[in-house]
C-alpha cells in the first residue's frame, strides 16, 4: 500500500493521519495530512515513507519541502546525493522522508525534530541544498515516533519508494 503526503487549507477526514500546521510566528499555515492508499488522494500529493505517520505522533518542529510537480529534480542529482549522505552520517532527527513522483523524481522532504533544540535542528535541514524549505510546526496526530535510517541505498533500480525504506521489495 503506498502513503501519500499533502499539505491542505482544510483538515481532510478521510487521511490515516493529520496535523495542523503554525508557522515559524506561530500563525495557522494549513494541515498536513498522510493516506495510506492506492491512488493520489489529493492534488499535489507526493509519495512518502509510510513509517514516518503515526496518528498518535507527538508534536514536532519540521523542515518541509514540497517542489512544485514540473521542478523534475532527479534522485541522483548531487544536491539530493549530498543531502542524503548527511542525513545518514548525523542522525539528528526523529523523523525523515523524502517524497516522490514517480521511479526517478525528487519531489521534496519532511525532516522533523522533537525535543530542546528541535526548531534548530530542522533550520539546518540538509535538504535546503535542493531548495529552501519552510520551517513549520506540525501538531499531533501525524509523525511517528522514530524514523530508521538503513544503509546507504542505490534507487536505479525499485526506486518508486520515498527513502528512507529499509529494503526495496
Amino acid at each position: 500500500m503506498r502513503c501519500w503526503l499533502a499539505r491542505t487549507a482544510e483538515r481532510p477526514t478521510d487521511a490515516y493521519a493529520s496535523a495542523p500546521l503554525r508557522d515559524t510566528h506561530g500563525g495557522g499555515a494549513g494541515w498536513l495530512a498522510a493516506w495510506r492508499q492506492a491512488h493520489k488522494p489529493a492534488r499535489g500529493a507526493a509519495m512518502a515513507l509510510a513509517g514516518a505517520f503515526d496518528p498518535d505522533g507527538e508534536p514536532a518542529w519540521a523542515s518541509l519541502l514540497l517542489l512544485p510537480r514540473d521542478a523534475r529534480v532527479r534522485f541522483d542529482d548531487t544536491a539530493v546525493q549530498r543531502a542524503r549522505q548527511r542525513i545518514l552520517a548525523e542522525d539528528a532527527f526523529d523523523v525523515v522522508s523524502t517524497l516522490v513522483h514517480d521511479a526517478s523524481t525528487f519531489a521534496g522532504s519532511l525532516v522533523a525534530a522533537r525535543g530542546d533544540g528541535g526548531a534548530a535542528r530542522v533550520c539546518d535541514d540538509p535538504f535546503a541544498v535542493v531548495e529552501r524549505p519552510e520551517i513549520v510546526q506540525v501538531g499531533p496526530g501525524l509523525l511517528a515516533a522514530h524514523t530508521a535510517l538503513p544503509a546507504p541505498t542505490i534507487e536505479r533500480y525499485g526506486s518508486s519508494h520515498p527513502w528512507p525504506g529499509g529494503r526495496f521489495t
